[in-house]
């Protein structure tokens, strides 16, 4: 699934509502792998809401890293992330 790259605090990475469907409401975490690491994302209750992102320092230095730290207004980038099985994805560029 395409998902975009977010921006607050840290940077992290935005689910559309469209993709919901890949995640379940029980899970209180997901587990990523980025390039070959995974780290394990909490799911705030705001996840099933109004906040459908998880963020962290190894997703902002992996964004960092593939050069994608800026972007027009109303224009984040778009990345990879492809459901594994169970609650493990993998993001990619």
């Amino acid at each position: 699934m395409k998902v975009t790259i977010w921006k607050g605090g840290t940077y992290g990475i935005r689910i559309s509502s469209a993709d919901m469907h890949h995640f379940v409401k029980d899970w209180k975490d997901v587990e990523i792998e980025i390039q070959g690491q995974i780290t394990v994302y909490p799911l705030r209750h705001t996840f099933w809401s109004t906040c459908p992102e998880f963020r962290g320092s190894v997703i902002a230095e992996w964004v960092k890293t593939q050069g994608l730290t800026s972007w027009a207004s109303g224009s984040p980038p778009t990345v990879q992330l492809t459901p594994l099985g169970g609650k493990r994805f993998r993001l990619s560029h």
